[in-house]
């Protein structure tokens, strides 16, 4: 059947639609409304437009968008220019797999549950932690969801966050646990990272810390020493971090964390100007039936042949809603299926190699830009694809500079300060990044 994507309704077919409900106008429909409740004026549209001035105005305001390939982009804080290879679309696009959406009727989703299966398998192994769930909606709610587990986990109220934490995922997590009997404090920063000592001296009955690495500066946390400074056995280490950045990190599971999150954006899912997006979680065992979301096993069917199903799903739509784990009623089916289909395709090495590409690629530029005149990387060089720099004009009108040249760089507010904010991926070229540096040497002039 042809889809339309604009079909108004006639004259004649409203009066049709009347007439079958027993109606002689539009105001006997909406004469149930009380007259305190209608709309006394106008809503403010303008007169109807036809189906052509409908399509150019749209194709106008879509045009006022920059896509990433318009330019050279080095934008990072989440979101990042990645490679989607075509055999990633190609797979994923395959009806066995993206149409199955429902997985409760296991006879007839056998290729979503078992791409699920394989999803939580690999995430599992990235994060060195025993179960996965099926993905969330994205990195900062799988965030706040991790901290909503701590307190189910713990029956404790005080929930640290490091002020190196994305801002946006503060502000997700607070969103999220603003009705709940929790309290949200900070743990101060030393030279860019979470200072330990403040940490150690307010873990005591914390129901769990937050740690990102690498943070919103870019820079690599410690995990293991974040986890020795929790004296209290009880509160949870949860760790976020770019999936990515885990082919060259050593994983949350060895470092002690007892809960991984992350955003899976860079695991071969586009920009497309914000989302959908990816997030990830991660647990150990143990704490497997306070997981939100949705988790398959693998099983046998009667005839001994192996299969796949939904094997548990803390639900509100199964139990009480006071009594639920989350509210999380879904996932990110789709996004989990580019996911995994990208990581088959990269393999363990392949994960490595393109996160060491970033590295290398990032410090080479941030190296370069660490020599120009008035600039600097106020925290070194401890990052793996994404820095800082302080500026000697400000960052703002920097960026605004770079955007006239094509070159989307992004900026920060730090402590007060606000710095220019880099990110490499493995698509920037040697002459893109002497690009950006010899921009940088002329604008900082």
């Amino acid at each position: 059947m042809t889809q339309h994507p604009y079909i108004p309704a006639t004259d004649q077919e409203e009066q049709e639609m009347l007439q079958a409900m027993g109606l002689e106008s539009f105001e006997d429909l909406v004469a149930v409304i009380p007259d305190k409740l209608r709309q006394k004026e106008g809503i403010g549209l303008s007169a109807s437009k036809s189906e052509l001035e409908v399509a150019t105005e749209l194709s106008r305001l879509a045009a006022l968008n920059r896509p990433a390939t318009s330019g050279v982009c080095f934008l990072g804080g989440g979101a990042y220019d990645h490679y989607t290879p075509e055999a990633v679309k190609a797979i994923a696009m395959r009806s066995e797999f993206y149409t199955a959406y429902t997985p409760y009727q296991a006879e007839v989703s056998q290729g979503t549950l078992q791409v699920m299966y394989e999803f939580q398998t690999m995430i599992s192994e990235i994060s060195g932690l025993e179960v996965a769930n099926a993905s969330l909606y994205d990195g900062a709610s799988a965030a706040a969801e991790a901290c909503s587990m701590a307190l189910g986990v713990t029956r404790r109220s005080k929930i640290l966050i490091p002020e190196t934490v994305h801002p946006d995922i503060q502000a997700v997590i607070a969103t999220y646990l603003q009705n709940r009997d929790a309290q949200l404090a900070p743990v101060k920063s030393v030279e860019g990272r979470l200072d330990p000592d403040d940490l150690a001296a307010n873990a005591a009955e914390a129901a769990s810390v937050l740690v990102q690495s690498p943070n919103m500066l870019g820079l690599v946390e410690d995990w293991a020493a974040a986890r020795k400074a929790i004296v209290d056995d009880k509160t949870l280490l949860i760790a976020y971090a770019d999936p990515l950045t885990l082919g060259l990190l050593e994983s949350p599971g060895v470092a002690g964390a007892d809960i991984y999150v992350g955003e899976g954006q860079s695991l071969g899912i586009p920009l497309s100007f914000g989302g959908p997006y990816l997030g990830l979680m991660a647990t150990k065992k143990e704490y497997m039936r306070r997981m939100p979301g949705r988790i398959v096993g693998r099983t046998v069917d009667v005839d001994g042949k192996p299969g796949f199903i939904m094997v548990l799903r803390t639900r509100e739509q199964d139990i009480r809603r006071e009594k639920a784990t989350s509210n999380i009623c879904t996932n990110q089916g789709l996004m989990a299926l580019w996911a995994t289909v990208f990581m088959s395709l990269l393999g363990k090495d392949g994960l490595t190699r393109l996160a060491r590409l970033c590295f290398d690629k990032s410090q080479y530029l941030g190296r370069a830009i660490h020599q120009l005149p008035g600039y600097e990387l106020p925290f070194g060089f401890g990052y793996v694809k994404e820095f800082v720099v302080r500026t000697p004009k400000p960052a703002s009108q920097l960026r605004q500079l770079a955007d006239k040249e094509d070159l989307f760089i992004g900026t920060v507010v730090w402590q007060g300060e606000e710095l220019l904010q880099i990110a490499v991926t493995e698509k920037r070229t040697r002459a893109e990044l002497d690009r950006l540096i010899d921009f940088l040497g002329r604008a900082g002039q």
